[in-house]
């Protein structure tokens, strides 16, 4: 199975990195569940300029992600509170800002975010959390002991800059999967690394909107090196082909990730290649 956690983990830090704090495997007293749980901690009181599903982060935010591989099960939404509770107090303890500076209960919130939250999951929410309010498409908020407690269901999510990460790494239908192809496209010189992404998890959409890409990304090299990172370069070739890898990470990029000997071995085929010619 595929980690998808460092896939948005990767997606999500340039989003909001310059007004967050993201960590990973975050202690939860719990190993197994440390892969799923994301923290953001606003790095300034300034409010981030965000207009989309962003614009409801709180001051910590507790984050756990599940891939589109996984299905949301009921019992997740009593750990993400428990959790989340637990996190919330050991980082209030270990806050370095006097008592009266640190986030209050409203200034936390906690996040459940997953492929697609059906009717009878949101049902049993209700159950289990009270009452929750849809903001919007596929997002809907609560409230426990102050704190709030937001459901994203990814595949409803209108398409937007903020809910960009969570459509490429997403199960969607083909033509949904075209339509975040456009959009990444047309932002493909800001959006680098997510156009890899798009490129590796979704080739088939990426291939029928690389041609109004190309000439954005003749001066801009898709960023190939997370993907590579996260699912070794076998996969990245198998998926998207060993050309569109080469081009996109560029001759700077390739020469400097090869090795001394792995040089040599070059140049000694350039320079057959030379005299076959001559």
């Amino acid at each position: 199975m595929k980690q998808w956690h460092p896939v948005f983990v990767s997606l999500l830090r340039p989003v909001v990195e310059a007004y967050y704090e993201v960590r990973t495997a975050v202690p939860v007293g719990d190993v197994p569940r440390e892969a799923d749980i994301v923290l953001l901690r606003r790095k300034s009181r300034t409010h981030p300029p965000f207009q989309g599903l962003w614009r409801y982060l709180t001051a910590w935010k507790v984050l756990e992600f599940k891939g589109p591989s996984v299905s949301p099960r009921q019992g997740d939404l009593d750990r993400l509170v428990e959790l989340g509770l637990g996190i919330d107090r050991r980082l209030g303890e270990q806050h370095a800002e006097p008592r009266h500076q640190r986030p209050t209960p409203e200034e936390v919130s906690f996040w459940y975010l997953a492929n697609h939250l059906g009717r009878r999951f949101l049902h049993e929410a209700d159950q289990r959390l009270g009452q929750f309010e849809r903001l919007g498409p596929g997002l809907w908020r609560g409230v426990v002991l102050r704190r709030l407690v937001l459901l994203v269901s990814s595949v409803d999510l209108p398409l937007e800059h903020d809910s960009l990460p969570l459509h490429v790494v997403a199960f969607e239908p083909p033509e949904k999967e075209r339509q975040v192809a456009r959009l990444v496209a047309e932002q493909v010189e800001s959006e680098a690394q997510l156009a890899a992404w798009m490129a590796a998890l979704h080739p088939a959409a990426w291939r029928e909107v690389e041609p109004m890409s190309k000439a954005k990304t003749r001066r801009m090299r898709l960023d190939f090196g997370p993907v590579i990172e996260v699912f070794g370069v076998d996969w990245v070739i198998e998926r998207i082909g060993e050309k569109t890898l080469l081009d996109g990470m560029g001759v700077d990029r390739i020469l400097a990730n090869l090795s001394a000997r792995k040089r040599r071995e070059l140049k000694r085929r350039f320079l057959e290649e030379e005299q076959k010619k001559g």
